[in-house]
């Protein structure tokens, strides 16, 4: 489960950076930069996840 999670996220990040930085100039919108700020996060804590596991 935790691979799966992991995978779309890296997806969802990689569709991120495309708009981020597309010759259309969206970079200089605000809403992008919070979005792929976001999905960076997102991305790091099921990347940490994926590697940790907490042990209760």
């Amino acid at each position: 489960m935790k691979l799966i999670l992991m995978g779309i996220s890296i997806i969802l990040f990689g569709i991120a950076l495309m708009i981020g930085f597309s010759p259309m100039g969206l970079n200089d919108l605000l809403g992008i930069k919070i979005g792929m700020t976001i999905s960076l996060v997102g991305l790091l804590v099921a990347f940490m996840d994926f590697f940790i596991s907490v042990k209760q």
